[in-house]
């Protein structure tokens, strides 16, 4: 039977393409949690339905690819298929997304998708599309089911909440950040689906904060958010520890992180059992 394709119909689709995300990234090492970002994109005003496509063998999704956009730059999918489907299928979906994204009409100039280094068919497919590796950033993960409950700091100085605060974190990060850069992360914050939030306070001051998320089908955790005092860096050991006991009752797995903004920190993982176990490779292309 002939696939066909149609481009995004209603707000249904965006389930139909998470559930298709997560089946299709399933099997791939230390891949994220799915993000709020192709939701957020479709109320706003640069939203167009020819920005995600969908395969169809029959009645049955064998694939899509979609992007999202701010401006002239645009967060670009890979064309996501099931077993079989590779190939000719993947170039037909991408060429209409980008393709449409690229085009005069919408203005897409800029380029970019992340991957982890083991997705070799990801980073090949956009190489031979004309994508170069920009940036490679080392991911550090911990087993946590090797982990033994330690013993807890004083549970004052402890706080657990199922919201992250944008306010807290920015209250640590302002003073050593500029503005744009702080800008771009509640941005990005703003897509994130945050499981729980750690908080460690020294004289009702917050020291250190966390934010966190769960893949709850891999038991893939990741510190997305983290900000902290330079002069409290050993604050840092409580909130892991409050962390890993969190992620431990949840079943994850696994918790993994970049290297955490401050001098020290990346000795502080090493010791708390973090390893190297992949790097973010971030992929763009400019027209």
């Amino acid at each position: 039977m002939a696939i066909t394709l149609r481009n995004y119909r209603g707000s249904e689709d965006l389930q139909l393409q998470q559930d298709f995300w997560i089946q299709a990234t399933r099997p791939l090492p230390w891949c994220w949690k799915p993000t709020a970002s192709p939701t957020l994109y479709s109320k706003g005003s640069q939203f167009d339905p020819r920005s995600r496509y969908f395969a169809f063998d029959g009645s049955q999704l064998v694939g899509y690819c979609s992007f999202t956009g701010q401006g002239e730059f645009v967060s670009l999918g890979y064309p996501w298929v099931l077993p079989g489907y590779e190939g000719e299928v993947q170039e037909r979906l991408y060429n209409a997304v980008y393709g449409f994204a690229a085009s005069q009409e919408y203005g897409g100039k800029s380029f970019a998708q992340r991957f982890r280094q083991q997705w070799t068919a990801q980073i090949s497919f956009f190489t031979r599309h004309g994508f170069v590796v920009q940036r490679c950033d080392p991911i550090y993960a911990l087993d946590l089911r090797a982990v033994e409950k330690p013993r807890a700091a004083r549970t004052s100085d402890l706080a657990r909440s199922a919201e992250f605060s944008w306010e807290d974190f920015r209250t640590l990060s302002e003073h050593r950040y500029p503005p744009e850069q702080l800008s771009m992360w509640r941005q990005y914050f703003e897509t994130v689906d945050f499981d729980f939030a750690v908080k460690v306070s020294r004289e009702e001051m917050c020291v250190a904060y966390l934010g966190l998320t769960i893949r709850i089908d891999t038991g893939f955790a990741e510190i997305v958010a983290a900000a902290l005092e330079p002069v409290a860096l050993e604050a840092l050991r409580p909130a892991l520890i409050v962390a890993c006991a969190e992620l431990q009752s949840r079943k994850a797995t696994h918790l993994g992180t970049k290297l955490l903004p401050l001098s020290g920190s990346d000795a502080m993982l090493e010791e708390f059992g973090f390893k190297k176990v992949t790097e973010e490779v971030l992929m763009s292309k400019t027209i």
